[in-house]
């Protein structure tokens, strides 16, 4: 019998749980969650700031959990909203505060080194094919999904 299937869930089931404790486990200094550490980090990659409509896009949560997520964050001291005129904020770029600058900096040490020592045993090419073979899974698999 084949166990591709068995295999690749398995497999993508491990990897996602495990990545999911070690965000909780490295992220509870901060006070953060999965979908807040990934606002911050892509808030971080995009200096200009994004609106909430791109943030959820990026982040792969509906609008309603961003808008819940960009409130906690704001409330933290994180993160503000850029501009706004008190009228509707979807479109309104959400950037970091100098503590949500600071928090992503260590955030974005943290991150750098589970990555390293998660792939320490694996050479730059294997990397770039699992990469690339994974980013070709997922494509054929949205696809299917449409």
């Amino acid at each position: 019998m084949n166990n591709r299937f068995e295999s690749f869930v398995g497999t993508v089931y491990v990897l996602n749980k495990e990545i999911q404790r070690i965000k909780a486990l490295k992220m509870k200094q901060f006070g953060l969650r999965a979908t807040d550490t990934m606002t911050m980090y892509y808030l971080g990659q995009h200096h200009e700031g994004l609106p909430e409509v791109e943030l959820a896009r990026l982040v792969r949560v509906d609008r309603a959990a961003i808008t819940r997520t960009i409130a906690k964050l704001r409330d933290q001291g994180f993160v503000r909203l850029a501009n706004w005129d008190g009228g509707t904020r979807y479109r309104v770029p959400v950037v970091l505060t100098e503590r949500g600058q600071a928090a992503t900096k260590e955030m974005d040490q943290i991150i750098y080194d589970v990555v390293e020592q998660a792939s320490a045993d694996i050479s730059e090419g294997e990397r770039e094919a699992m990469y690339a073979t994974l980013a070709q899974i997922a494509q054929k698999l949205e696809e299917i999904g449409k």
